[in-house]
């Protein structure tokens, strides 16, 4: 699954490990933010149990930053698959993501699906 701003939920700790049969409580989480080095960029840490869905789903269960995020609630404003499909690609917004996430793949991932979009 590919969230609207292109990080690949498979890699992101909060999507993956309750997949693969883990409970993933804070102990868990932590230790997986700080290998990504996401501790130092101070995203907020939740309290207690966390899973997500992908914000691609409409009653998703995800951070709070993630439910709230702008690029998130454009994206399923404009009805689009993800980011690479909008017509304001790439928008302020978009950027924004990028410049703080520690998924430093995602940029990358939409300018190829964008480019994929256009050859086809």
């Amino acid at each position: 699954m590919i969230a609207y701003c292109g990080i690949d939920c498979a890699r992101c700790p909060a999507y993956r490990l309750p997949r693969l049969g883990e409970k993933l409580h804070m102990k868990g989480l932590l230790q997986a933010m700080l290998k990504r080095g996401m501790k130092s960029k101070g995203l907020p840490v939740p309290d207690g149990e966390v899973i997500c869905d992908g914000c691609t789903m409409i009653d998703a269960r995800c951070l709070k930053p993630c439910l709230e995020c702008a690029v998130r609630c454009c994206a399923m404003e404009m009805g689009v698959e993800n980011c690479a499909h909008c017509a304001k690609f790439p928008c302020e917004r978009l950027q924004g993501v990028w410049k703080i996430t520690v998924f430093r793949d995602a940029q990358p991932r939409l300018e190829k699906l964008r480019a994929r979009r256009r050859n086809v």
